[in-house]
């Protein structure tokens, strides 16, 4: 047996106690780290098993409530677990997860595509862009965003490309012209941009609107996030999930991660929990939605001028509508 905090073998029996079952556990005392702990598969500071806490972050990005959750876990194992715990649990490890996700770099191809759709979130309609690998249905990058701009596109294909660490032959869209001028700052015109055909195999986008099928499934669930920062934070966690732990009918049920068949950096959501960072919680920062590239050539130039005079005069438009109720009532 190992330390539970700094893995030493340097440990001794500390004791006994006898918990809730009338069941005796045995303790341990780590002499290079003075910590105590159990002989119980917990994390430290924790009476919860490990494959309990994993299950629970399945069954939730798997698109449980947490009520039902909560059910499950009572009727499965007797103990009853609060609705707030549970969802610190989710908080907690899904910025693990994202934080040892960070530096895998997948093995996609070279057609990607892109698409964007709108979902509630506090009350209020955002855009969830995504784009995500033809090949190997790898999802590459996620970006929310309270309105659809040349920049939004921008920066959803600077993630992509930062991700994947390579840049597409061909990027795939719907007919939105905001990916024009976005597709064309953020790869410098080296990749190709296709505007997709509906309901054709060829040239389509009908892989991620599925996605967004499932997206929406999930975002059912959960009923409303609290915040946009809550809501990037969880459909990060989801985003991860349906990477690294959801079976893909299409890639022989297998997730696309498994699907490259390169080294992850987990297994499922019982490793994520079990190596999770016990002495210092797991902190991030998302990086903030500015586009990395600006505007080079002349065409890009002058798209980019258009663009900020074209905004200018919808928000002035805007501005005049909302100081006159009266003219506002008649439309």
């Amino acid at each position: 047996m190992n330390c539970k905090y700094c893995k030493s073998t340097n440990i001794v029996k500390f004791g006994t106690y006898t918990n809730d079952d009338g069941k005796e556990i045995q303790r341990y005392y780590c002499k290079d780290c003075k910590h105590k702990f159990t002989e119980l598969d917990t994390l430290p500071k924790m009476k919860t098993p490990i494959n309990e806490i994993g299950s629970a972050l399945n069954m939730y990005y798997g698109g449980m409530p947490i009520d039902a959750i909560q059910g499950h876990l009572k009727q499965s194992t007797g103990k009853y677990l609060s609705e707030p715990a549970i969802y610190k649990w989710i908080i907690r490890f899904t910025r693990e997860a994202i934080v040892k996700a960070k530096d895998f770099k997948p093995q996609v191809g070279n057609t990607w595509l892109a698409d964007e759709t709108g979902i509630n979130v506090g009350g209020h309609n955002v855009w969830f862009w995504d784009i995500i690998d033809a090949k190997t249905r790898y999802l590459l990058a996620s970006h929310i965003s309270l309105a659809r701009t040349t920049e939004d596109a921008q920066i959803l294909v600077e993630k992509a490309t930062q991700r994947a660490g390579k840049m597409p032959e061909v990027i795939i869209t719907d007919k939105l012209r905001q990916y024009i001028d976005g597709i064309d700052l953020a790869t410098g015109g080296r990749a190709r941009h296709v505007r997709s055909k509906p309901f054709t195999d060829e040239n389509s986008t009908n892989i991620i609107e599925r996605f967004h099928g499932t997206l929406k499934q999930r975002t059912n669930v959960i009923r409303h996030f609290k915040d946009l920062e809550t809501a990037r934070l969880l459909t990060e966690g989801w985003l991860i999930h349906y990477n690294f732990f959801k079976e893909h009918e299409s890639l022989g049920n297998v997730s696309p991660a498994k699907y490259m068949k390169i080294d992850m950096p987990f297994k499922d959501w019982n490793d994520v929990v079990r190596y999770a960072n016990v002495r210092q919680p797991s902190t991030f920062e998302f990086a903030g939605a500015t586009p990395i590239h600006e505007p080079i050539t002349e065409k890009q130039k002058r798209s980019a001028y258009f663009r900020k005079a074209v905004q200018k005069s919808r928000v002035k438009k805007r501005l005049v509508e909302l100081s006159q109720p009266q003219l506002r009532m008649t439309r």
